[in-house]
């Protein structure tokens, strides 16, 4: 009798652990999905805001205490690639990351200025961070990037807020400019 207890009992555990991971891995894809379509809309906001503006307004800033407008996109790119490499996902082919991968993120704002430059990075950046996001398996592994360690579920959040924050900023400074956000237009 005993066994027959011990048998079902670890049939129901088995059962339950089985439901448990499907359920998480069910959790893990619907939140992946989630992050990704939202990224994904914000991309493509931030790329028709950026081909929409002029080339010579790339160098604008409301004052020379912020970033330029070229600036602003490139810290996106920054953070679309550092975030998921700090969180174990494999760096885009052929970036070699310095020992201070952060001063890199500067080094790009300063460089890479035009707006074809600039458009091409950013959209280069936004199909590797899906790629490398939806890579991510392991999202309640903390990690140390900078600050206090997270979730890597946090750190993902962080890249996609970081995108709505600074779309958020280049639509005011393109609207300082004169210049409305493409779908946000009157259809006259």
């Amino acid at each position: 009798m005993r066994d027959s207890i011990r048998i079902a009992l670890a049939i129901t555990l088995l059962a339950v652990t089985s439901v448990g991971n499907a359920f998480a891995e069910d959790a893990k894809s619907s939140f992946t999905s989630d992050v990704l379509t939202n990224l994904e809309r914000t991309g493509e906001k931030l790329l028709a805001l950026a081909e929409t503006t002029p080339e010579d307004k790339f160098s604008w800033r409301p004052n020379d205490e912020v970033r330029t407008l070229s600036e602003v996109y490139m810290h996106v790119v920054g953070t679309n690639i550092l975030l998921p490499v700090a969180m174990g996902a494999a760096p885009p082919k052929g970036l070699e990351l310095p020992e201070n991968p952060f001063a890199l993120m500067s080094e790009w704002e300063a460089k890479v200025t035009t707006k074809k430059e600039v458009v091409a990075k950013l959209r280069e950046s936004l199909d590797y961070a899906a790629e490398a996001i939806g890579s991510i398996e392991d999202l309640e592994t903390e990690v140390d990037i900078f600050g206090p360690p997270s979730s890597k579920r946090a750190w993902i959040l962080v890249v996609l807020t970081h995108a709505h924050e600074h779309l958020g900023q280049a639509i005011a400074y393109t609207r300082t400019m004169g210049i409305a956000p493409p779908w946000s237009r009157s259809a006259n």
